[in-house]
């Protein structure tokens, strides 16, 4: 969204159009909005990053956790919560699963997706998606 115009306004003050009160609003509208955008756009900019990441330490089909991500993306670049949501969009999408050894929240492990392997009718293993020709 371009900045807003205050000269537009003004001649739809000056014009009787709206108020003063009317623009006001518009304004705080026109910030809210854009601060939105900005936020959809970082999240976006974040899930990006964090899969780069979470593929670079999951590769050899070792876990990782949400630490170990958030080092990789910087943590000076994104807050804690940010990578955590990019981390939880990731397993919604079903490129990532958790599994936790205990109830401590800090032992959550954030692993790539075991593929479901089935067997066909002569007992050998096919992994859908894959084998299927």
């Amino acid at each position: 969204m371009a900045d807003f115009n205050q000269n537009t306004l003004l001649s739809l003050i000056h014009a009787g159009v709206i108020t003063y009160k009317d623009a006001a609003a518009l304004k705080r509208k026109a910030l809210r909005i854009q601060k939105k955008a900005a936020k959809a756009a970082r999240h976006e900019t974040c899930i990006e990053l964090v899969r780069d990441a979470f593929q670079e330490l999951t590769s050899e089909g070792s876990p990782t956790q949400h630490r170990a991500v958030w080092n990789k993306v910087g943590r000076l670049d994104f807050e804690r919560d940010e990578v955590l949501n990019a981390l939880k969009a990731l397993r919604d999408a079903g490129e990532a699963q958790t599994y936790k050894l205990s109830n401590n929240n800090f032992q959550v492990f954030w692993a790539q997706v075991v593929p479901e392997v089935t067997e066909d009718e002569n007992g050998e293993a096919v992994i859908p998606g894959v084998d299927e020709v």
